[in-house]
């Protein structure tokens, strides 16, 4: 499976994990927040490559919390075999 999120205009925070439940379904209880991210990203059972276009923008925006956000999804793509992350 292959998702692409484009990282810009995530202002507030929540419209970072908003673009993420929408693009790998995560439940409905996905609790917006890096530690649900980290769970949902660990869990995902098929192999699965996400494009994050345009980080560069979700980091002027978000500043620690996307570079805090980057450490979670590299922290569970490390845990999970099936899952593979592209920032471009």
């Amino acid at each position: 499976k292959d998702v692409t999120i484009d990282c810009r205009g995530f202002v507030p925070r929540s419209d970072l994990h908003k673009a993420f439940a929408d693009a790998l379904s995560f439940p409905d209880h996905y609790g917006n927040n890096l530690d649900a991210l980290h769970d949902c990203l660990t869990d995902i059972a098929e192999p699965t490559r996400i494009r994050l276009l345009h980080w560069e923008a979700a980091e002027e925006a978000l500043g620690n919390y996307a570079r805090s956000t980057k450490r979670a999804i590299l922290d569970a793509a490390v845990r999970n075999t099936n899952l593979s992350v592209l920032f471009d």
